[in-house]
């Protein structure tokens, strides 16, 4: 899994470079083979809930690496497809939870992804002004994410 981040941080450096534009990272290839394979597999939504919140960890992580070593298309696209995944995670669960019941994964779910939007205010404010435009978009998808969290919890 770390692996991908890997790659495509190696790849976003080649970018830069110019040997490669950012353009042909796309977000479509953000989740490896492997990943994709374990949650095409597990029948159950706890365990997909669970795998879609280890892939948000590993987003989160990587994100925060790719800040620190200032690479700006790295954050962007890191970032594009941690909102793909929180968008196609969401839409999995609403389609599939039993909403008579709490989940005890989405409830860590949705504590964790509260938490990396607090993380991604943060890296925000310490990035440099005109990089700190990549977080909004991403700020407001999880947050909506989140939201819908709750209101799948909470039947509000």
């Amino acid at each position: 899994m770390m692996l991908q981040f890997c790659l495509v941080l190696l790849a976003l450096a080649l970018g830069s470079q110019g040997s490669l534009s950012p353009s042909t990272v796309t977000p479509a290839g953000c989740l490896t083979d492997l990943d994709k394979n374990r949650l095409s597999t597990q029948a159950g939504i706890e365990k997909r809930i669970r795998i879609c919140q280890e892939i948000s960890d590993q987003f989160r992580k990587a994100v925060e690496q790719a800040a620190k070593k200032q690479m700006t298309e790295g954050v962007s696209v890191l970032l594009a497809c941690w909102s793909d995944h929180l968008a196609a995670s969401l839409k999995d669960i609403d389609a599939n939870i039993n909403r008579k019941k709490r989940s005890g994964a989405l409830k860590d779910f949705e504590i964790q992804l509260r938490k990396s939007i607090r993380d991604m205010e943060n890296a925000r404010l310490k990035a440099p002004y005109q990089e700190s435009s990549h977080y909004d978009p991403w700020l407001d998808q999880a947050n909506m994410v989140r939201k819908k969290f709750v209101d799948i919890l909470f039947q509000r």
